[in-house]
């Protein structure tokens, strides 16, 4: 029977805060960096992911936290500076003047499917914490958007993850995760994404009006967190549908929520369908010592979602459901996602 080994060293205490909230202060500095002061519009947002929502726990992705800085066009406005950790390669991968950009700072774990136990079984997926500043940047020219971002950060107990989790289950009252002396070890993450978005739109011109439109995304992701290629379709109905494209670019990406840019309201709903070349700490890409998890390499997930906004404001929330990270079951993974943005 094969068992997992611990980490040879004892696991270090994170000196982060649990919940990046308590960091914003500190984070706002570099959020707002190299913010240009013109007729943008721009926006902080809150979003938070838990497997709660949709009434699972644990078993593959189980949690994450996003605080975004975002930057975008106003009505009468073309394009805006581009994102400023981007700004000296986006001409060189092909993406023309920026239409919205991100800086986000995010929190993710992903835990197995029994997280009492005090060994984790060794075909599940493993305890694994990160923390990552992403820069992301979009260009949308008519009905075509592009699409990069870079992220960089840190994988192991130096992500907090631990700590969050056992707040968040205590707030919560549900059980308390039992296997984080067996989480991934400390290291550099770094990763690069770039897609391309085709919107067809149905309907009105008018984005005053109620219509639909079709998103249709494909591109790959490179780095030591996830590597994969794939694409999506995204089915949108409301208002304001044009105008917030560039936010639903984000959704079929799976990396936030689409928000509405002004006023008006959408629903939702997309497949995605990826081909995973390889997960960190799982299979061949540094597993936990005696881990025996196989990694599903196609996987292929669904979402539902509304969302609205206000002059000054907008909240999303939508429910996804997934298949499972590894190969131990085929028993499919759901999790819930709500993001607040306000005009800053």
């Amino acid at each position: 029977m094969t068992m997992l080994t611990p980490p040879r060293a004892a696991p270090s205490r994170s000196l982060l805060p649990p919940l990046l909230p308590a960091l914003l202060p500190l984070l706002l500095p570099l959020l707002l960096a190299a913010a240009p002061a013109n007729a943008e519009e721009t926006r902080l947002s809150l979003t938070l992911q838990n497997d709660l929502f949709a009434g699972s726990d644990g078993g593959g992705y189980t949690n994450g936290i996003a605080l975004g800085y975002q930057r975008n066009t106003a009505p009468d406005q073309a394009s805006i500076a581009p994102q400023w950790l981007l700004a000296p390669v986006t001409g060189l991968l092909g993406l023309g003047p920026a239409t919205l950009t991100l800086s986000s700072l995010n929190q993710v774990m992903v835990t197995p499917a029994d997280i009492t136990r005090a060994v984790p079984d060794p075909a599940d997926a493993p305890y694994l914490g990160a923390l990552w500043f992403r820069a992301a940047q979009v260009s949308v020219q008519g009905e075509v958007a592009d699409t990069l971002a870079v992220t960089l950060g840190m994988i192991g107990p130096a992500s907090g993850a631990r700590q969050s989790q056992v707040l968040i289950h205590h707030l919560t009252g549900s059980d308390r995760p039992q296997g984080w002396d067996y989480q991934v070890p400390n290291r550099a993450l770094a990763g690069i994404e770039r897609y391309r978005a085709i919107r067809v739109p149905f309907g009105a011109a008018n984005d005053a009006v109620p219509s639909a439109d079709l998103i249709a995304l494909g591109g790959a992701a490179l780095g030591n967190w996830q590597s994969s290629a794939g694409g999506s379709l995204l089915l949108r109905y409301g208002t304001g549908l044009q105008r917030s494209y560039p936010t639903a670019v984000r959704q079929s990406m799976r990396t936030a929520d689409p928000t509405v840019l002004g006023r008006g309201w959408f629903v939702y709903a997309g497949v995605h369908a990826d081909r995973v070349f390889s997960q960190m700490g799982v299979g061949g890409n540094r597993p936990a010592q005696g881990s025996t998890a196989r990694l599903r390499e196609t996987q292929v997930a669904a979402v539902a979602g509304i969302a609205y906004g206000w002059d000054d404001g907008s909240l999303s929330f939508s429910l996804q459901n997934s298949s499972s990270l590894t190969t131990i079951t085929g028993r499919r993974k759901g999790y819930g996602s709500l993001t607040y943005s306000t005009r800053y």
